[in-house]
């Protein structure tokens, strides 16, 4: 039996030849022979990881971004006038005096009653704002005695009336339309709420006024019951003092800027100036102006020796928890809200909107931080 074999003749070499390459992958794999790195593998991998670091900073950036645009929310009418007093604001900074660094010397006496007749100025805060330095404050640079609305001291001549009206602290005096000047002294709500009920609570508590600062729980506990309420008695009394006085007959008196130690001495002249503005009234020279403010308003900051002669009773010395006053997320939302109200309400008064910007960024600010309840420090703090 013959058994047949077939045999292939196609030469080795035929055989094994490699597949043939279109033009596309000839051209791919000749540049990526052309451009192959010659940095090290553990090189590549690091600025790899550079990168992805990269990216995630920058989509970080982007969220916060959008978070800041879009809370707290404002409209676009605020937004505009939030941005045109802030220019406005800048504008001010850039052309006010220098601060005023050597306050001098100055000899504060017992303020008298005047001897000729002389135009009375209200003086308008929500209480918690500074009410009483104020008072001292206007009597040192002037030399003349001031009253409140309850009892005017015992007298009817005198430069200022310090009121709290329209709120339950004050009320209204007979021949008030004689009175033609106002100064307002406002005071950011975060701080000018929190700040009465520490007098509510030491009135209540039969504690002498300025001693003590009501215990966190107290204030939180008081806070949930009354907060609705003082915000808008807060707006009421700033909306008064806008609505019932032009600008040329009212002063706008922010209290941070009054006990700031870069504005503080330039915001008391002027008050000096505004009163001198009224018949009869002439407040001190204007070189003894910034030591009777440091005087009267920085009085802890002074040196023991310079105390002497002080006025000893103006600045609260409270004692006990010291703590910046929480809020709810949904407070400090209807704050912004009553805020920006006012804002667009006053767009065409330029000495509040800087103010009211100011307070504004300063609740957004902690609107935007964590629950306020929750992270809040206590430290306690000696008379």
């Amino acid at each position: 039996m013959t058994t047949s074999h077939r045999i292939n003749h196609t030469p080795a070499t035929a055989r094994y030849q490699p597949r043939r390459m279109d033009a596309n992958e000839r051209f791919h794999r000749k540049n990526r022979r052309k451009y192959k790195s010659n940095v090290p593998p553990s090189q590549q991998r690091s600025a790899a990881g550079t990168v992805v670091v990269c990216v995630v900073f920058i989509l970080l950036g982007m969220n916060m971004s959008l978070q800041n645009k879009s809370s707290p929310s404002l409209s676009s009418k605020t937004s505009s006038l939030r941005t045109g007093a802030k220019e406005e604001a800048t504008r001010v900074v850039k052309n006010k005096p220098k601060a005023v660094r050597n306050f001098g010397t100055c000899v504060i006496q017992q303020a008298t009653v005047p001897d000729h007749p002389i135009e009375s100025t209200f003086t308008a805060s929500y209480p918690g704002s500074g009410a009483k330095m104020t008072w001292k404050l206007i009597e040192a640079m002037t030399g003349l005695v001031t009253g409140d609305d309850f009892q005017l001291n015992g007298h009817e001549n005198i430069v200022s009336i310090k009121t709290h009206y329209p709120t339950s602290e004050g009320r209204p005096l007979t021949g008030t339309e004689k009175i033609q000047r106002a100064i307002l002294l406002i005071r950011d709500p975060l701080y000018s709420i929190p700040s009465y009920y520490n007098f509510l609570y030491e009135y209540q508590n039969g504690l002498a006024g300025h001693s003590v600062r009501a215990p966190l729980e107290e204030w939180i506990k008081w806070r949930n019951d009354n907060f609705d309420r003082q915000l808008q008695v807060w707006r009421r009394h700033t909306e008064y003092w806008m609505d019932n006085y032009d600008d040329a007959h009212r002063l706008v008196m922010p209290y941070e800027k009054l006990t700031d130690d870069e504005d503080g001495a330039r915001m008391a002249i002027q008050i000096a100036d505004f009163l001198n503005k009224s018949k009869g009234v002439k407040s001190k020279p204007p070189a003894e102006l910034p030591c009777i403010w440091h005087t009267i308003v920085k009085y802890k900051e002074m040196k023991p020796q310079e105390k002497e002669g002080a006025v000893k009773d103006v600045e609260s010395k409270r004692a006990g928890p010291k703590y910046i006053a929480p809020y709810t997320p949904q407070q400090l939302k209807d704050m912004l809200n009553v805020l920006t109200t006012l804002l667009e309400k006053y767009r065409g008064h330029t000495e509040i909107n800087s103010v009211l910007v100011s307070y504004i960024d300063e609740v957004a600010r902690r609107a935007q931080g964590p629950n306020e309840d929750e992270n809040t420090f206590v430290e306690d703090v000696k008379p």
